[in-house]
């Protein structure tokens, strides 16, 4: 049964409670005869979308943001976020909490500058890799600062912990999954088998869940369910699952996999026979700290799974057309919805809901991908704002707003962002817009040769913007998983390093521009890497566009876009006219008619 909202929009944190809470903690360390503790964003799954008892960093410092970390002092507490939430930090946290700009200033950094030679910076080894901690470690010794594992402090203090998350896991049909749990089995084992590795310690839920053809819902708009696993390679899989969770799964499983409570991984790990392979960047310490201790040789390498899981197979491939599509046309219900609205009383949260309730007329709809980012003038601004009861505000005539949502559907995840002109706009936006738009348009229009990484492509997305003097923050996309998570590696474009891209691969593009304290834009849709149209070479690839949405035209600065470019913009409204105006009601056939106009 649905509940009456997927998404919630009461403060989940509490900022004023900082301060007696890090006293808490300080008492703690000093029991403990600690000089600092790191109290983590990820849960012991390394999950960027978290159970409510893992929100340890919201609980200490107020801020909800999806990545970053505390590190508590006796005298100095710094909250280390990226650019994304430098805007949002502040506005969530209070003294003595300090934000701290990373990772242009790096932990190693930070504690050299504010603690002593001799201290003790305690964490919870379950909440870091064991990649994380050797770097740290080796930066940290020449200044005479060590980590030291520690039970979790947070853990200790929080009286109200809610408990960690029950639900039972349940299959996914192969006619989504596009290949059975058993040849994914049996191929990442021959991996192991070509490597004369003993096992291959899996825990990432997103990478068993695909392995097996499982999902669930532990973590609120993700359908995973936490679980850790080994690998052998005989293609035999040890399952580490609470046992509440898994009779829907027992009898749809091969029988090659053999089923463990959680609370036996550690005795199960020191069982082993070496070498066992392990990804340094996403295993838990403690884990290799268990491995190390029975005297079982790890092998570090890279994980095996994520590519497999990111190019999606034929099947994934049109499914994921279906679910787009299907959404294309939600987002043209909603958009036509929006600009119908009578400004005044009309509030950030109302246009979330609203959107959700367009999803939600279809029942294939089990969730959000993500919580609806619905903002309004200097809201948009903040890249992943969250609207609350206490931010919520009413959408005024002359600003923008800024739509960035998705869904989770059986046959897909889908991720679009919309910036909607509210009134007429001034220069200054119009030109930051159509900047932006420039960006998207070169993104989507690339052939690239294969071994092309996404931070190649990066400038393509920023280089109408950095001719004005301006940039984002963010990058410019990251992977999509199929009804998975929204945000799936290893595949991005960004100026960081990733893999070169591969046929099936999903990608957001999303260049932006942000002003503080006055507006934001974004524009977003995905794309899927495919074989490029070339008669002389099949050695290029291009980008596939999965997300058909209307671009408000009434920002575009048109004698700012080149020929080209707006021969796309017409040719995409064209597209997005012809696929959605059989499938919405009449009154959004005639928005579509309007808006999809040639520029």
């Amino acid at each position: 049964m649905k509940t009456a909202h997927f998404q919630s929009f009461e403060q989940s944190s509490s900022p004023e409670k900082g301060p007696e809470r890090l006293a808490a903690l300080r008492a703690e360390m000093k029991k403990e005869q600690l000089d600092g503790f790191l109290v983590q964003r990820s849960d012991m799954f390394q999950g960027e979308y978290v159970a409510r008892r893992d929100e340890r960093l919201g609980w200490l410092t107020g801020f909800t943001g999806s990545a970053g970390f505390c590190v508590a002092l006796m005298d100095k507490a710094g909250v280390f976020v990226d650019s994304r939430y430098t805007v949002q930090v502040k506005t969530q946290t209070i003294d003595p909490f300090t934000p701290v700009d990373w990772p242009k200033t790096t932990l190693e950094g930070w504690l050299k500058e504010h603690a002593q030679s001799g201290a003790k910076i305690g964490f919870d080894p379950w909440l870091h890799t064991l990649d994380a901690i050797e770097k740290s470690q080796n930066l940290l010794a020449p200044l005479g600062i060590s980590l030291e594992c520690s039970e979790n402090l947070i853990d200790r203090i929080w009286t109200q912990q809610p408990d960690a998350p029950k639900n039972p896991a349940f299959p996914y049909d192969l006619k989504y999954a596009g290949k059975s749990a058993q040849d994914k089995l049996s191929e990442i084992a021959s991996v192991l088998r070509d490597q004369n590795q003993a096992a291959m310690v899996i825990t990432l839920p997103e990478d068993i869940a695909w392995l097996l053809n499982i999902r669930g819902s532990d973590v609120t708009h993700v359908p995973l369910v936490h679980c850790l696993g080994i690998l052998f390679p005989d293609g035999r899989f040890d399952l580490f699952m609470d046992n509440e969770k898994t009779a829907n799964i027992e009898k749809t499983l091969p029988k090659q996999v053999r089923f463990h409570p959680l609370s036996q991984f550690e005795e199960a790990l020191s069982g082993l026979a070496s070498p066992v392979r392990v990804d340094a960047r996403a295993l838990p310490y403690a884990v290799a700290l268990c491995l190390k201790g029975a005297g079982v040789r790890i092998e570090m390498a890279d994980n095996p799974i994520s590519l497999p899981k990111a190019c999606k197979n034929p099947v994934e491939i049109a499914q994921a057309r279906i679910s787009h599509g299907r959404d294309g046309s939600v987002m043209c219900e909603f958009l036509a919805w929006l600009d119908a609205q009578p400004l005044g009383d009309l509030s950030e949260i109302d246009v979330a809901i609203a959107l959700e309730g367009f999803r939600r007329k279809n029942p294939e709809l089990l969730d959000l991908s993500f919580d609806t980012i619905s903002a309004s003038g200097p809201n948009a601004a903040l890249p992943h704002y969250r609207v609350t009861r206490q931010s919520n505000r009413l959408l005024q005539t002359g600003e923008v707003m800024l739509v960035d949502s998705g869904g989770q559907y059986l046959d897909g995840t889908t991720d679009i962002t919309r910036t909607v002109a509210l009134g007429a706009q001034s220069k200054e936006v119009c030109d930051a817009f159509t900047r932006v738009l420039k960006g998207m348009i070169a993104i989507s229009c690339l052939k690239f040769p294969k071994g092309t990484k996404g931070q190649e492509m990066d400038s393509h997305a920023r280089a109408a913007l950095w001719a004005a003097g301006q940039d984002f923050g963010h990058g410019t996309g990251h992977g999509v998983g199929q009804f998975l998570s929204v945000h799936e590696g290893p595949q991005r474009i960004s100026r960081a390093d990733g893999p070169a891209f591969q046929v099936g691969m999903m990608v957001s593009n999303e260049p932006g521009f942000y002003k503080e304290g006055s507006f934001g834009i974004r524009t977003e849709n995905l794309l899927l890497v495919q074989e490029a149209s070339f008669d002389h070479t099949d050695q290029f690839l291009e980008f596939e566009t999965l997300t058909y949405v209307p671009i408000d035209t009434r920002m575009i600065v048109k004698n700012s876009l080149t020929p080209s470019e707006i021969v796309w913009i017409n040719h995409y409204h064209e597209l997005c006219l012809n696929l959605h105006k059989d499938n919405v009601s009449p009154q959004t056939t005639a928005w579509l008619q309007e808006v999809t106009k040639p520029i």
